[in-house]
């Protein structure tokens, strides 16, 4: 009888096609599950200088600009932050734990934003407004690019369901390997985002400092230097 009975119980389980995958450790609720999160641009604001002559502004810029024909720069420090508070409990007759994404903020937040103006143009004269107001086209492309960079971020980590939420735990050894793996699994989802968002910055940037316009800013004041 024993045999016949363990005959029947693997004849039921080969019905069932392949073998059934062992039960997560960590329990998940049904449905989707998302991790909250917050992504930060907080203002920052522009810091505009006169105390750097044009040799000075050049060696910072690394060249000079295009041919040095605006001898203005605009500087924006990037930084990109992670702050991933992350949950843990003990699981039952195991060593190991279940963790998860408690919050997450994602800090967009540059460093610093300064536009020189070399200091052999007076404040007044025609050639340091128009050197300001090139710059701050540079300061507003930025600004408005990390804007919607932080849109594109916001709906790339909304659509990462599979990003450890309180629903959808991650077994894990300890904290210390949940800390670890959460910050590379957040950062595979904002770091492409960022990524293209200094590309697109490069192009724009580039574009407004084409030597046609660089020609237009020269006609409009005689004394440049």
């Amino acid at each position: 009888m024993r045999r016949l009975a363990l005959g029947v119980l693997l004849g039921a389980a080969a019905c069932d096609g392949a073998p059934r995958a062992p039960r997560a450790a960590c329990p998940h609720a049904e449905g989707r599950a998302s991790v909250d999160f917050t992504v930060l641009v907080s203002s920052v604001p522009t810091t505009i200088r006169r105390d750097l002559g044009l040799a000075d502004i050049a060696r910072l810029s690394a060249g000079g600009g295009e041919g040095g024909k605006l001898q203005g720069l605009t500087i924006v420090r990037h930084q990109l932050g992670y702050k991933t508070g992350v949950a843990v409990t003990s699981l039952p007759l195991r060593r190991s734990q279940c963790a998860w994404i408690d919050d997450l903020t994602v800090d967009m937040t540059p460093g610093e934003i300064t536009i020189y103006v070399p200091r052999e143009y007076e404040p007044s004269s025609c050639e340091a407004a128009e050197i300001l107001r090139h710059e701050q086209e540079h300061e507003e492309i930025h600004r408005r690019l990390l804007e919607e960079a932080a849109q594109n971020v916001r709906r790339a980590l909304a659509k990462a369901d599979w990003l450890p939420a309180r629903a959808t735990p991650l077994e894990v050894a300890d904290r210390a390997e949940a800390e670890r793996r959460f910050e590379k699994d957040v950062e595979k989802v904002v770091a492409p985002v960022y990524e293209d968002f200094k590309k697109e910055l490069a192009l724009e940037q580039a574009a407004l400092d084409a030597p046609e316009n660089y020609e237009r800013i020269a006609r409009r004041c005689p004394g440049w230097k």
